[in-house]
């Protein structure tokens, strides 16, 4: 059979007249494709049975980019025991299950013992009722925990070469006691757009044909509504849903099989990753990723499978599974009447069945609290472990080559759409610009994580238009900027004077926390996403460097109190040469940014030093935090280089600026005086000087909602005296 087929496959090619549509780039593809095609209809009849552990983990998260360092939303995990036979019988008995979940924690603002009940329930109302992974070979559809909606056609199916072209593309040798392994990697490419296809490789072993690892994206006009019916409308219907959903969402996944016993080539590692981009904001995504895990396999050998659910009663259903809860008395199991009642089955623990191709499945849950007590190697944690953090990045980083190399049209990515680098692009309030309008557009012009992008401001105050022009290259390894400008920029690298969140105080009670200058030039820049580095910034650039002074005031603040906003100080004009390295990260829970920056040009040269530290602490059930901040200067004295003490970042209950010296230092003391992250009331204590004169001391209560993303301030200064100031602040949000 091999051979009439490998004869088809070749004198099939000759046939072919445009070269971009051969199904085969060569023979030794043709013949390495018609082996693995056997092979995939010959399932491996070595295995009779095994036995292995399958853990897996959920988690989402969120970051500037799908590779840079994420923070966890929530996490899930399981382990089970699961037991596979001939033809394709298979039962699962999950033994545990666990959850955490920070982003439950801020939104809804919980104190401890309700956070408790939220991850219990997400521990519970989590774990699976029907098998989520491949127990064997990928059949000749492809669907990961019921992804895509619309299972994707195999490139080994039956027919599959009429959708598919195919490549030999690399090899490689791996070495193991009594054998060399020599694989092969085929690219597999879709000729047109369908239902639902893949790209991707699979790397095949030269010796068996097994496919030992697969990668794929997948594709298609079905991946996440099918039609409700068969007319031409629901079909264009449920496309015109898709290409919405594929503006937003990417899926992609990895299936690795591991050699077992030396022999038996056996499922290792599953992967499913669903990437969620807004694609009118350039620094947000957020990946949802599940990886299985097998290992401790006994293959072969091993006793029947003894189903707690008969097949008689499989088959009498109409949907073909079935599910059965513990009785009261934890023996037996009771008819599905009682199975509507979920909060019964997660008490009692369940038996869920059904049928599917080649066999049938089962699966146990144990009661709620069995899950609950499964004693696990380690703790679950919400920051990266290193080994499996490198892991994830390579295999995400792979899927992600693939995709850009598609045409952009089957992923829903868009050659030119809108973009923002922060909310505040669209409006802002400062004292130079008044309020001002903004927008941005990213175009794509082919190579990959590439794109140009390109902004604009009016300002409706000082009637000035700025803009810039950014070419970037963001993939795995980091982000790398080439840019030109001519915008307002900070003067300290620390403020977050163009973000939403000073915007908004300065709009509501006429407080602008940072100084401003007007900057003409370009550079360039790279960002690390892992390593030793991660995370840390290096920015070369010339520019022209520009005073600019104070043009509004906030008439909204005037409603209620004095809406003047306080003079732009003026820098030392000229053209500089400007280098900086940064570091904003975080170690575990505590945060860091130290940098420095240098600055030269015809009207001076000077050195800035800083380094900033935040570390959340907890006593006595209450949350709090302590920062420190420190910065020294030298050279020559350019404005431009001289550290403002006062404000938000630094002594509350000072204006922005009200000291400036070549040294400063702070430290801020914060205390929930209450343990509910929702609405709690603040205390503070800050302290900071410039050694110009006797430290400034400022205290204040505030009220914090979710977990601090909202403050209302209310500080003093208390050494020397100040009159109340009220602040209005936003932590996340730029």
């Amino acid at each position: 059979m091999v051979g009439t087929l490998v004869a088809l496959l070749l004198f099939g090619l000759p046939q072919v007249q445009q070269p971009d549509t051969l199904t085969f780039r060569d023979p030794a593809t043709a013949e390495l494709y018609a082996r693995a095609q056997v092979r995939h209809i010959r399932q491996d009849a070595l295995v009779h049975d095994y036995r292995a552990t399958v853990r897996t983990r959920l988690e989402a998260s969120a970051g500037r980019s799908r590779f840079a360092r994420q923070t966890t939303l929530m996490a899930h995990e399981s382990v089970a025991e699961i037991t596979w036979q001939r033809p394709n019988d298979l039962r699962v008995q999950v033994l545990g299950a666990r959850a955490v979940a920070p982003v439950i924690r801020i939104i809804q603002g919980l104190g401890g013992d309700v956070e408790d009940d939220v991850e219990r329930d997400l521990r519970r109302q989590m774990v699976m009722d029907r098998p989520w992974f491949i127990p064997r070979a990928l059949g000749d559809s492809i669907r990961l925990m019921g992804v895509p909606e619309h299972a994707a056609l195999h490139p080994l199916a039956d027919g599959a070469w009429e959708f598919y072209r195919y490549a030999i593309t690399d090899s490689l040798q791996i070495v193991v006691p009594d054998r060399t392994v020599r694989a092969y990697k085929m690219r597999v490419e879709p000729k047109r757009f369908g239902p639902a296809l893949v790209a991707g490789d699979m790397w095949i072993d030269a010796e068996t044909a097994d496919v030992v690892r697969f990668a794929m994206v997948f594709l298609g006009d079905f991946l996440w509504e099918t039609p409700d019916g068969e007319t031409a409308a629901d079909s264009a219907k449920a496309i015109e849903e898709n290409e919405t959903v594929r503006k937003f969402l990417s899926v992609e996944a990895m299936v690795e099989y591991a050699l077992v016993d030396r022999t038996y080539w056996m499922p290792y590692r599953q992967l499913l990753a669903i990437t969620a981009e807004v694609p009118w904001f350039v620094n947000l995504s957020i990946p949802a990723m599940a990886v299985t895990t097998f290992s401790d396999y006994t293959v072969n050998g091993n006793p029947p499978i003894e189903f707690a659910v008969r097949d008689a009663d499989i088959a009498a259903e109409e949907d073909a599974r079935l599910v059965r809860v513990r009785s009261a008395d934890g023996i037996g199991l009771e008819p599905d009447t009682v199975t509507h009642d979920r909060g019964i089955r997660e008490e009692r623990g369940y038996v869920r069945a059904g049928e599917w191709s080649g066999g049938r499945w089962e699966m146990e849950v144990p009661p709620a609290d069995s899950l609950e007590g499964f004693a696990w190697d380690a703790r679950l944690q919400t920051v990266e472990d290193p080994d499996e953090a490198r892991m994830v990045r390579e295999r995400f980083a792979e899927l992600s080559r693939l995709e850009q190399e598609l045409p952009p049209e089957w992923l829903g990515r868009r050659r030119i759409s809108f973009a923002l680098e922060q909310a505040a692009d669209l409006v802002r309030f400062n004292r130079v610009q008044g309020l001002s309008l903004g927008g941005g557009v990213e175009l794509r012009p082919g190579p990959a994580f590439s794109s140009l992008i390109l902004t604009g401001r009016f300002g409706l105050a000082d009637l000035r238009p700025m803009g810039s022009a950014t070419w970037r290259r963001d993939g795995p390894v980091g982000r790398f900027d080439v840019f030109a400008y001519h915008d307002l920029q900070e003067v300290e690298p620390w403020t977050r004077g163009t973000g939403l969140g000073n915007s908004v105080n300065a709009l509501f009670v006429a407080h602008d926390d940072a100084d401003y200058y007007l900057g003409s030039g370009g550079g360039i820049a790279h960002t690390w996403n892992y390593g030793l580095l991660r995370n840390v910034e290096v920015r070369l650039g010339y520019e022209y460097q520009a005073s600019v002074e104070t043009a509004t005031s906030s008439a909204i603040a005037d409603l209620w109190g004095d809406g003047t906003l306080p003079p732009n100080p003026p820098i030392a004009d000229g053209h500089f040469f400007r280098g900086s390295v940064r570091r904003d990260d975080r170690i575990g829970v505590v945060g860091i940014d130290p940098g420095v920056e240098v600055l030269a040009g015809g009207a001076g040269a000077g050195v800035r030093v800083w380094a900033g530290v935040r570390v959340p602490f907890t006593i006595l059930g209450l949350g709090g935090a302590f920062q420190t901040r420190a910065a020294l200067a030298r050279g020559d004295s350019l404005p431009q280089l001289a550290l403002r003490l006062g404000g938000p970042s630094t002594v509350r209950g000072y204006d922005y600026g009200i000291r400036t010296g070549r040294e400063l230092w702070a430290a801020q003391l914060d205390l929930a005086i209450v343990r509910s992250r929702l609405i709690s009331p603040v205390v503070f204590f800050d302290i900071g000087d410039t050694f110009a004169a006797d430290p400034l001391i400022g205290t204040g209560v505030g009220l914090s909602l979710l977990n601090g993303l909202i403050r209302f301030n209310l500080a003093k200064g208390v050494h020397p005296e100040e009159s109340l100031r009220f602040d209005l602040l936003f932590r996340a949000p730029r």
